[in-house]
């Protein structure tokens, strides 16, 4: 069970130097806020067991310190941290690629914001967006959203009325009083806001069109690099800037980054795509490579096997992960009928936060 620097407990083994820095006692870790008093730094040497005790499924360690120290661990506790370990709450396992048919064919992706929490959580987890319904107004979905986090203050502020606008207040094509579609892209790639979720809430919708549309963007990178690896290198490679014009709020706003972002492991975790915010910042030698790039991934997002369109009715709320999930919608006639929604952010680590906490609060 146990050697001079680790033991082993069903399987899995614990360095005693991890067990002495976790140690559950109340002079180590603060019983509220569970944060550690216990300083490592000031050990003057490895943790010295003296004795190792399994009894009433608990690990009781004696170390060899001044004074005497003992550590009890539950045998539940130490293989609950076993399994986080190899299992990340966060993991590329608990994410469905999708597309249109396999979206229709599987997948319920509406529920209800209070009954089914766990249920619409994990979607947004796993295949990156959920629609909410049932809301009665923005002040319920505030209240709501406010108790995961605070919501994301952009320089349109807390709220974005997504209506059409005229004038000079229509920075952005979707505000715009002709209401042409908008191709699928993510919001705010001329911030550097980091991940963020973002939410569109139903107030009115009886115009003739605008369907909503959402779109896998790591399920099109995945397809996409199988078939187009030199592209794909391209648009993981070259920074870009995306830019925001805004003559009312006088801003110009832009940003610097790869198209698709990937991690250590060459996964991609972030997409950055906003065709209306793109602006081109390369060399010559490199702008026809890069088109050809570019017009074909974007080909790739405007393809009806990979967008899955919907309508939002009033009370309904779309959530999507603004880093992986690109979102549009189809022309409306502006003339006839009313389409109003309003949208506004949250940070993603607000929602990383709540799942951990609910699936790891016994440790």
């Amino acid at each position: 069970m146990k050697s001079e620097r680790f033991i082993t407990v069903d399987g899995h083994r614990f360095h005693y130097i991890w067990l002495r820095d976790n140690c559950l006692c109340p002079e180590c870790r603060d019983p509220n806020s569970y944060q550690k008093i216990y300083d490592i730094s000031e050990a003057k040497s490895l943790p010295e067991p003296l004795s190792v005790v399994e009894e009433n499924d608990k690990i009781i360690i004696t170390c060899k310190e001044q004074p005497i120290h003992q550590s009890v661990f539950p045998i539940s506790w130490l293989m609950a941290h076993a399994n986080e370990l190899k299992n990340p709450v966060e993991s590329s396992k608990n994410i469905i690629l999708w597309n249109k048919a396999q979206l229709q064919k599987e997948r319920t992706v509406r529920h209800e914001i209070h009954s089914d929490y766990d249920v619409w959580m994990n979607q947004l987890f796993s295949l990156g967006f959920t629609i909410l319904e049932n809301i009665k107004s923005m002040a319920e979905l505030e209240s709501f959203l406010c108790s995961i986090g605070p919501i994301h203050e952009t320089y349109y502020g807390r709220f974005i009325a997504v209506k059409p606008i005229k004038g000079a207040e229509a920075v952005d094509l979707a505000f715009s009083s002709v209401g042409h579609p908008l191709s699928p892209h993510v919001d705010l790639t001329y911030l550097n806001v980091g991940r963020v979720v973002m939410f569109l809430y139903c107030e009115e919708n009886n115009a003739s069109g605008g369907d909503s549309i959402v779109v896998d963007g790591y399920r099109v990178a995945r397809d996409f690099r199988q078939n187009h690896p030199e592209y794909f290198n391209i648009l993981a490679e070259t920074p870009v800037n995306f830019k925001q014009f805004d003559l009312h709020r006088q801003y110009y706003l832009y940003n610097k980054t790869p198209i698709l972002k990937l991690n250590q492991k060459g996964e991609v975790i972030e997409v950055y795509f906003s065709h209306k915010n793109f602006k081109t910042n390369l060399t010559f030698d490199k702008v026809e490579s890069f088109y050809e790039a570019y017009k074909t991934f974007f080909k790739y997002l405007k393809s009806p096997d990979y967008q899955y369109c919907f309508r939002l009715k009033a009370g309904d709320c779309l959530m999507v992960q603004n880093f992986r999930i690109l979102h549009g919608r189809k022309a409306y006639d502006t003339k006839y009928g009313v389409r109003h929604l309003e949208g506004g952010f949250l940070d993603w680590e607000y929602f990383k936060g709540r799942k951990n906490f609910r699936q790891l609060k016994h440790l």
